[in-house]
């Protein structure tokens, strides 16, 4: 399965994603200048230390004070000053490169008479075909995951090779070039001006055939039929050298090239083909160019279930790109960026954001590419310490509604709605217990407990009695979005919101069945669980929503694209009863009449939401919407501009639609959409602790094996209309007829 395009890129936005968790590439694939651009994930400015605001800790009480007296305006008024960081930006993410490749033989008053590039989703290549009048080529570039380095290969198809590999950054933002031999060169500088991270770039260009030459930061290859090229980066705190081996230089030849090359996609495949779902394709649809496919759907075709299926398989492919042990989690944009300063920082987002990045990692069985999740959120907790100190005046850990690869997650930004909101942290770990819900590994459950229990030190102290006796957040916020308040101020901090309830109660939850599994903090359990009993129930409005405050407030925006308070819903589980359900439902719509779900994460989220909520209808017209609204010619999903987190959401959200479950109960089909009534998911992974093939043909179960023992205890549900009563039952010959 590949995506794939009959002319090179006209922009960004157009340009196809190769990465391996750690270096990522984005290739124009023009026949003149072939414009790769190079990121390096560990390329981020300097870290802003000691952020926190000297005046918070003194005035955060009288904050929360002012806000359970009712007095909002003043509580703001002495918020803002008081409690916004100082500096007020973290560090941001940076793009690291630029390579150019220039065809000396282009005619640039032709176009030329054959051209194809691809992305190959099941090999991880891309390849490029290209005829001229003069000349023509074949062009194939693949990262790879075992050295996080860039390979390249040209093979001359008509005449020789005559390309330029210029070696360059956005704005010339670099300060040296070496030369290291006659095929490699090296440049070099600092993010963020000499003030950042010391960054350095290799290239190196072998030709056998042909002629190597080089000159400053650009090296000549010459009258060769094939040549090979490599590129790789380093990342170091300001005044430390490169380490030894970077400098080190292995040619690649033909035969090296082969071998990287097959061990790459043996890497890759499995991982990739861990899960495989498939829906009938449109034989007329499938020959066309993916933008094509596309345009179609924008133009008002109803559905393309190939193109369904493609940007399902293109989350695995990210993911995989983005996100390996090591590496940085995938950011805003995955590791993608083509800017020195990126809107929002290109960094971690964790109201939603980077959260969503990782749904998939449990039911699609991606344990490694979670653990760089891990290594940041356990980074986080121990930076947290200081900001809860200073800011707060209390013990343990907090994490605000963003963060850098340093773990700064003090307040970031000015925004009122967004900057002091303090359960970010425990978005984080509500997280990463899901994951272990998924995974089963206990050696992940020692890890996180620590801090887990780091976070709920701070929530014990920072956990206030509101007016009416519950244990609320103060001051807090719903993400993003602000209420009425006395009829004319715009206001954004509460207490007691709706997501910090949930959120709360999830993590206390899960906190203390960790101690009771690993037989830890008896004495402890016992403060948690007086906590959790006393947090705020989900209270259902007036008008038969799910209330977002404390209060009835007016809201400003009808249809925010945050749908925070039914976090219970989707991803958390609470929501169970028929009427948390139907003001779940009654809230989402709202949102979405209303304009909601106009950013293509917001949207990944409805689709998961509708799904939850049984409704493959609406479900699968808010895939459909996807596609006509936030998806772009390369597939990368679009905020606008582009942002990962939507590609993410959207392949959980089929697994989703298709199997669902908890440690007790799997359900299939829980929101299978009419219009896919023949298919198959394989490989999914449940709560219950395995993982289960299904398929199915003209809307009724064909196929479902278990892999692993399903517990005596585990519930399995199909819907009745799902079952062929003129064919022997598939959960039967499976042997678990819980159906």
């Amino acid at each position: 399965m590949s995506i794939w395009s009959p002319t090179p890129a006209q922009n960004w936005e157009s340009y196809y994603p190769l990465g391996s968790g750690r270096l990522g590439a984005m290739i124009s694939g023009d026949t003149r200048e072939n414009n790769i651009i190079l990121n390096d994930d560990r390329l981020f400015s300097a870290p802003r230390n000691h952020r926190v605001n000297p005046d918070a800790a003194v005035h955060a009480a009288k904050v929360h004070d002012l806000l359970f007296a009712d007095k909002v305006i003043e509580a703001e008024e002495l918020a803002g000053p008081t409690m916004f960081a100082a500096p007020t930006k973290q560090a941001t993410y940076e793009v690291l490169g630029l390579l150019k490749i220039r065809n000396r033989y282009v005619d640039y008053f032709e176009q030329p008479t054959a051209y194809r590039r691809s992305l190959d989703l099941n090999t991880a290549l891309y390849t490029q075909e290209y005829t001229g009048r003069q000349d023509g080529n074949t062009f194939e570039a693949f990262t790879a995951l075992a050295d996080h380095a860039l390979y390249g290969h040209y093979t001359a198809t008509n005449n020789v090779l005559a390309l330029n590999f210029t070696l360059t950054r956005p704005e010339e933002r670099y300060e040296r070039v070496h030369r290291l031999d006659d095929h490699t060169i090296l440049i070099s500088g600092h993010s963020d001006g000499l003030h950042g991270r010391h960054f350095g770039i290799k290239l190196s260009v072998f030709a056998p055939s042909g002629f190597v030459t080089v000159y400053g930061n650009t090296i000549l290859v010459s009258e060769a039929h094939d040549c090979w090229f490599r590129v790789t980066s380093a990342v170091v705190p300001t005044s430390d050298p490169f380490y030894p081996d970077f400098a080190q230089q292995v040619p690649v030849t033909a035969s090296t090239y082969a071998g990287v090359k097959k061990r790459n996609i043996a890497a890759y495949q499995a991982l990739y083909q861990r899960t495989d779902f498939s829906l009938p394709d449109d034989p007329d649809l499938a020959q066309l160019p993916t933008a094509d496919r596309l345009a179609q759907m924008k133009q008002g075709s109803t559905t393309d279930p190939g193109l369904i299926v493609e940007l399902f398989n293109y989350g695995k492919y990210l993911l995989i790109a983005s996100s390996e042990p090591g590496t940085n989690p995938a950011n805003l944009q995955g590791i993608w960026n083509q800017d020195l300063i990126p809107l929002w920082g290109s960094k971690y987002t964790i109201n939603i954001n980077t959260e969503m990045n990782y749904w998939l990692t449990g039911p699609l069985n991606y344990d490694v590419q979670a653990e760089p999740l891990v290594d940041l959120f356990l980074l986080a907790v121990e930076r947290g310490r200081n900001t809860a100190k200073t800011m707060y005046g209390l013990a343990g850990s907090v994490i605000h509604h963003n963060l850098d690869i340093y773990g700064d997650g003090a307040p970031q930004s000015t925004t009122m709605s967004a900057t002091l909101w303090p359960l970010g942290g425990v978005w984080l770990a509500n997280e990463l217990w899901r994951h272990y819900q998924f995974s089963r590994d206990d050696a992940l459950l020692k890890r996180i407990y620590p801090a887990f229990k780091e976070l709920a030190a701070f929530y014990n102290a920072f956990l206030a009695k509101d007016p009416d006796g519950y244990f609320a957040a103060a001051p807090s916020v719903s993400p993003e979005n602000y209420y009425v308040f006395a009829g004319h101020y715009f206001a954004a901090l509460s207490y007691g919101t709706t997501i910090d309830n949930s959120l709360l109660r999830e993590f206390y939850g899960a906190l203390i069945w960790m101690a009771q599994h690993l037989e830890k903090d008896a004495d402890l359990r016992i403060s948690w669980q007086e906590v959790l009993d006393q947090i705020r129930p989900t209270a259902i409005a007036a008008d038969g929503r799910i209330r977002e405050y404390v209060h009835d407030y007016p809201e400003t925006d009808k249809g925010h694209r945050h749908f925070s308070p039914l976090y219970g819903l989707f991803p958390g589980d609470e929501f169970t009863t028929p009427e948390l359900k139907a003001a779940a439902r009654k809230f989402l719509d709202y949102r979405l009449q209303n304009g909601g779900g106009q950013t293509g994460w917001s949207l990944a989220w409805a689709i998961n939401l509708f799904a939850r909520l049984g409704d493959g209808e609406a479900a699968w017209q808010a895939i459909n919407r996807m596609f006509t609204q936030s998806t772009q010619d390369n597939l990368l999903n679009s905020h606008p501009p582009f942002q990962i987190d939507g590609n993410f959401g959207f392949s959980n959200a089929i697994a989703e639609m298709i199997v669902q479950s908890t440690p007790t109960e799997i359900t299939l089909f829980p929101a299978l959409p009419a219009a896919w009534s023949t298919g198959h998911l394989t490989g999914v992974r449940t709560r219950a602790g395995v993982i289960l093939d299904v398929a199915w043909a003209n809307g009724h179960l064909t196929e479902y094996k278990i892999h692993g023992t399903l517990p005596a205890d585990v519930t399995v549900y199909v819907a009745p209309q799902y079952l062929d009563a003129n064919q022997p039952n598939p959960l039967e010959k499976e042997g678990h007829d819980h159906g």
